[in-house]
């Protein structure tokens, strides 16, 4: 993975818009056919996407820090420090996610976040 990459403005939205708590904002950031895989699951298209968003992130008012932005196959990849609302029995502190971003014409097309 390259470091130092200056990350797609559709990756820095995707951050702003769950820090900033805009749910509406943060489903227009995917492709419609786009696909997420998180946590062993796979969400595809805007309605399950949008569904995932509600439960797993605004719900619990997850806040991200980013901490390292690189870049491996054309796909943007990067590691966050997670914060929010939730049962952290048995969670790693810090708890920190890879996310690896495809995007497609100004959308996100593919999402895959593994806990690092």
């Amino acid at each position: 993975m390259s470091q130092h990459v200056t990350m797609p403005s559709e990756v820095q939205e995707y951050f702003n818009t769950i820090n900033q708590y805009q749910p509406e904002a943060f489903i227009d950031l995917f492709a419609s056919g786009a696909t997420v895989r998180d946590n062993g699951k796979t969400i595809q298209g805007s309605e399950d996407i949008k569904a995932w968003g509600e439960a797993e992130i605004f719900s619990a008012k997850v806040r991200y820090t980013i901490m390292e932005v690189g870049e491996a196959g054309g796909n943007t990849i990067v590691t966050a420090e997670m914060e929010g609302e939730f049962n952290r029995n048995r969670v790693p502190s810090p708890l920190q996610f890879r996310h690896e971003f495809k995007v497609n014409g100004g959308k996100i097309s593919s999402l895959v976040i593994t806990q690092q």
